[in-house]
């Protein structure tokens, strides 16, 4: 040890000096004695005290020695058990003092070195609890917390794994907002959201495929408007809508070849001005007009308009007018082209029954009440079946009746 070093110097002069005091100090006794009287020499007991005292001192100086040479606690405990007294009592002490603290940081870091070593709770806390006062313990502490939260994210990632569930991952994600493994998680989370799109894509394709109609896959565009069917699901509801388009078309088309009137013809017309029956619609709503024209029977409506009219100057006095001839013709006409328009709704012995021309003052507007009136006379004995009356009387239409006849 440097202070061993340091001290055995002064140990050494300490030493030859009091030998050379012993020396001086008999030789000076010699001298006295020889040159006093007998009367002044020192007693025997005197001088033996000397001697023991001197040998103290020797003993004293021969046991600090060999405690600094051992330099242990022992060594200097030893020392002051056997010179309580002794000159270097003070200094021991404090050598003791130093080594037991010496002693004490060196097992505070190999401690330390030992816990850091292990690198686990259990270690840094065995370090707490053996030196609570030793200059490592905030650090401890520190690293218990650490390890703690880092075991608590670890068993939290292990339990969101097993799981398996974006409700696992996200409550992970909220619970350790800067864990080890929030990047992951939040991957899975991603790629369980697209795998659960994924199958709900799929799920409402396989349900629109087999319900196969325009409404479902509308709706599936509605949900899933850039999905992996969409493209498909867009042909198949123009697919059905041209479908849907062509049987509205087919079956206007055979209600108007089952009605077989100009009117269901150009009905037809109307409503599918490009369907696929278009032309035939019109060339035989043409046909029936001509046959039509053909099949009633002419009337001189001018004549009969005349005679009506002055009938009813007759009746009711007054002055017939243009305006009321006027008014008949527009009425008489109206009605042929209604008995034209409608003639196959109306069977052959109602014809024969209603146009007469041979009457007085043949009228469209009388042929035509008299053949509304049969057909749906007809109609509604066909009718009986399903209940009785009240029935109503069909009226003629004000447009063809204007003239008030």
């Amino acid at each position: 040890m440097s202070t061993d070093l340091y001290q055995q110097p002064r140990r050494a002069g300490r030493t030859a000096f009091s030998k050379l005091a012993i020396v001086a100090v008999l030789a000076g006794a010699a001298l006295a004695s020889a040159c006093s009287q007998p009367s002044d020499s020192q007693p025997p007991a005197a001088q033996q005290q000397t001697g023991d005292e001197q040998a103290g001192r020797e003993a004293d100086e021969k046991a600090w020695a060999e405690a600094e040479k051992t330099g242990t606690v022992a060594a200097y405990t030893g020392y002051l058990q056997n010179f309580g007294s002794g000159a270097h009592v003070s200094e021991a002490s404090q050598r003791i003092v130093a080594l037991n603290e010496q002693a004490r940081k060196d097992a505070d870091e190999k401690a330390w070195a030992d816990a850091e070593k292990t690198g686990t709770s259990a270690g840094y806390m065995s370090y707490i609890q053996n030196f609570g006062g030793g200059a490592h313990v905030a650090q401890a502490r520190q690293r218990v917390n650490e390890l703690s939260r880092k075991e608590a994210d670890e068993k939290a990632w292990a339990d969101a794994v097993r799981t398996g569930t974006a409700a696992a991952f996200t409550t992970y994600t909220q619970n350790f907002s800067s864990g080890a493994h929030v990047a992951e998680a939040r991957e899975r989370l991603a790629a369980l959201d697209e795998q659960a799109r994924k199958e709900a894509d799929e799920k409402a394709w396989t349900d629109a495929v087999r319900a196969g109609t325009g409404a479902a896959f509308t709706a599936y565009l509605q949900k899933f408007g850039s999905g992996a069917h969409a493209a498909e699901a867009r042909q198949r509801v123009a697919a059905l809508e041209e479908q849907a388009r062509k049987d509205e078309d087919e079956k206007a088309w055979a209600d108007a070849v089952k009605a077989g009137t100009p009117s269901a013809f150009t009905g037809y017309v109307q409503k599918f001005g490009s369907g696929a029956h278009v032309a035939e619609a019109r060339q035989r709503a043409a046909a029936l007009e001509t046959q039509g024209r053909r099949e009633v029977p002419g009337i001189d409506i001018q004549k009969t308009c005349q005679a009506a009219a002055g009938a009813m100057v007759s009746l009711m006095g007054g002055t017939t007018t243009e305006q009321d001839v006027n008014a008949c013709l527009d009425s008489e006409q109206k009605a042929r082209d209604q008995i034209v328009k409608d003639q196959a709704t109306y069977s052959s012995a109602d014809k024969k029954q209603c146009m007469r021309t041979g009457v007085y003052l043949p009228s469209y507007v009388e042929w035509l009440t008299c053949l509304e009136m049969e057909r749906d006379v007809r109609k509604m004995e066909r009718q009986l079946q399903f209940g009785t009356g009240p029935w109503t009387l069909p009226k003629v239409s004000p447009a063809i009746n204007s003239a008030g006849r």
